[in-house]
């Protein structure tokens, strides 16, 4: 069952990342662009268990408010280094923060990983650092850009398990509401500061909206998905296994429909981060 949830996230998080992808990856994405863009999906991700909006204690919205937070601005940024760069090398970065709630773990719940997963925690790691192609310099903004996506990302992941192990839920799918409602409210808020006078209109078009609602399904369920697998699956096994996954999903699809340049490198990197994948089984 843990492998399935694995598998699953994996695939949930590279489906979101490629339709956001979709959106973001042209000339002119402008910091509204981004912002906008991720109102919509937010919005859509919100509507899935929208039932459960009424059932929300304070608690919950305490949590649902500080995800919600480090969630815009891991999206904003993450968005911002997708039109910049190569995309699977930000969604490899982003997935780095998985350090953060692993060390959480440890400090608060006494989660202590085996040799062998261990090792699989730091084969993924060299997998992150071969996808740099060899004698390539990436860009010092987008450099920084992936580096404050992964950290935030690792805030999110924290608060997120914290909410989870905690025993403080009201309700897994109130949290995923709650959540991206906020979410969605705050990019309203930083849309309409950054459109200032500027009275163009972003236009909404079939595609628009089918790629944010594609990304934003994709969102909501992976949210509650991943917040589920953080009661009962240790962050040793979990955030690296996902990020494994998403290594290997997420450099195909960048190869195939972003026609992002593979090097050996990253080829090396995908066999490590299988490799990783299996020892963190054991």
């Amino acid at each position: 069952m843990q492998y399935l949830i694995v598998l699953l996230t994996s695939v949930l998080s590279t489906l979101k990342v490629t339709f956001q992808g979709k959106l973001v990856k042209k000339e002119e994405c402008t910091l509204r662009d981004s912002v906008f863009y991720n109102m919509l999906i937010f919005f859509v991700a919100s509507l899935i268990f929208c039932p459960y909006l009424f059932k929300i204690n304070s608690v919950t919205w305490l949590y649902a408010l500080i995800y919600a937070l480090c969630n815009v601005s891991f999206q904003i940024i993450y968005a911002l280094a997708l039109s910049k760069g190569n995309v699977s090398l930000a969604v490899m970065f982003a997935n780095f923060g998985m350090v953060i709630p692993i060390l959480v773990s440890f400090l608060l719940f006494n989660e202590r990983p085996s040799i062998i997963r261990i090792v699989g925690i730091m084969l993924i790691v060299i997998a992150f650092f071969f996808t740099f192609k060899k004698g390539r310099k990436e860009k010092k903004s987008y450099v920084i850009l992936v580096l404050l996506a992964m950290l935030l990302n690792g805030l999110g992941l924290v608060t997120q398990r914290l909410y989870a192990r905690l025993g403080v839920q009201d309700n897994i799918f109130s949290f995923v509401s709650a959540s991206y409602i906020l979410s969605a409210f705050i990019c309203g808020v930083i849309f309409t500061i950054l459109k200032g006078k500027d009275k163009k209109i972003n236009k909404i078009t079939a595609k628009t909206i089918g790629f944010s609602s594609i990304a934003g399904v994709a969102l909501g369920c992976f949210l509650a998905l991943n917040t589920y697998a953080g009661k009962f699956l240790d962050a040793s096994f979990h955030y690296p296994a996902h990020s494994g996954c998403t290594i290997l999903l997420s450099t195909l699809s960048g190869f195939i429909l972003f026609k992002d340049k593979v090097s050996i490198r990253q080829v090396i990197a995908c066999i490590v981060g299988g490799i990783a994948i299996v020892l963190m089984n054991f």
